[in-house]
């Protein structure tokens, strides 16, 4: 049931994907018909029949004959030649893909995440990053998630296989990563590489991108959000694990001299 639901969003994603190119192509052998009709070179022929000749010729087929007169021929040589222009670049492209999506991964995952909205972004997944979204997936796993980080074989490395997680292998730095992962429309964005200025560098692209994107930022050094006057956009959080963590840890410590 499992693998007909991730086919069906597959299809879905290769529909917004084509729409426009098959569209084109529509509009194309549309325009194909009222020429024909107005040229009068089929006076029998309605608009079906039209359209049905139209759609040969697009598809290289011989339909004028000697004394039709110029149009039809003319329609022969250049229908073919605007489907491929519209069809070739656009929906056989996509097609292709799709089909063989195993072996074109990284391409399949940019067309899927630039159909998402409501998801949930993570750049720099290192240790930090595969635990948040494993605990994420563990207790949300119909949540979309997009990792963002260089290193290939991010899914198997962190042992996530649902569908509903996938990664970019780009820059997490680079505004055009950024839009492929539609962080502009995401509701959560975690920054959580390991770098201070690789996670600070993408907080501001980000808010190029979205002024109102929650985000949450790690840091080692806390005192560079204010430094940079970032600490004061109210949908920009930065945290500091080693913070939190010897905060805990110290709290739980002092807990037990007072046992004692």
């Amino acid at each position: 049931m499992r693998k007909i639901s991730i086919l069906w969003r597959d299809l879905r994603i290769v529909s917004k994907a084509i729409w426009l190119n098959l569209l084109l192509f529509v509009g194309l052998l549309a325009g194909a018909v009222a020429l024909l009709h107005l040229s009068g070179a089929y006076p029998q022929a309605n608009w079906l029949d039209l359209l049905v000749d139209a759609f040969h010729m697009a598809l290289l087929e011989r339909v004028a004959e000697p004394g039709d007169g110029v149009l039809p021929a003319v329609l022969t040589f250049l229908l073919p030649l605007l489907t491929v222009i519209i069809l070739g670049e656009g929906a056989l492209r996509v097609l292709t893909v799709f089909i063989a999506r195993g072996e074109h991964r990284e391409e399949w995952d940019t067309m899927v995440a630039k159909t998402y909205s409501n998801h949930i972004v993570v750049c720099g997944v290192g240790q930090l990053g595969k635990a948040l979204v494993k605990r994420i997936h563990a207790d949300h796993p119909e949540t979309r998630i997009v990792l963002v980080d260089l290193r290939p074989g991010l899914l198997a490395e962190a042992g996530l296989s649902g569908g509903n997680v996938i990664c970019i292998q780009s820059d997490m730095t680079s505004l055009e990563t950024l839009k492929k992962a539609n962080c502009h429309k995401a509701r959560l964005v975690l920054l959580v590489s390991g770098n201070d200025a690789f996670n600070l560098e993408t907080a501001y692209k980000i808010i190029q991108l979205n002024p109102q994107t929650e985000t949450w930022v790690r840091l080692h050094h806390s005192g560079l959000a204010e430094l940079m006057d970032l600490s004061r956009k109210p949908n920009l959080h930065f945290f500091s694990p080693y913070q939190q963590a010897a905060e805990v840890i110290a709290g739980h410590l002092l807990q037990e001299e007072k046992v004692e």
